[in-house]
């Protein structure tokens, strides 16, 4: 997959997980990615490393059951266009 659209889509994921002040279960992540962002194209494993690469850049924080939007994320996304 070309770095281009990887990038789009974790930018997806999060301007989809802004939406919730609570956050989201890894099962709807998982469905809304697969099903609206990728249009099927993805597998549960990528999209389960997108939401570690995520985790591990700081732009999402999990808080049981959830993951939300970090404030990092949140600055990141206004950098760069949303």
């Amino acid at each position: 997959m070309p770095q281009s659209e990887r990038s789009s889509i974790l930018k997806e994921m999060l301007k989809w997980l802004l939406q919730f002040d609570k956050g989201q279960t890894v099962a709807a992540i998982l469905a809304y990615t697969k099903l609206e962002i990728t249009e099927l194209g993805a597998t549960d494993n990528t999209i389960k490393k997108y939401i570690q690469d995520l985790d591990h850049a700081g732009l999402i924080e999990y808080k049981h059951p959830f993951w939300k939007i970090a404030d990092l994320g949140r600055k990141w996304l206004e950098r760069h266009g949303v």
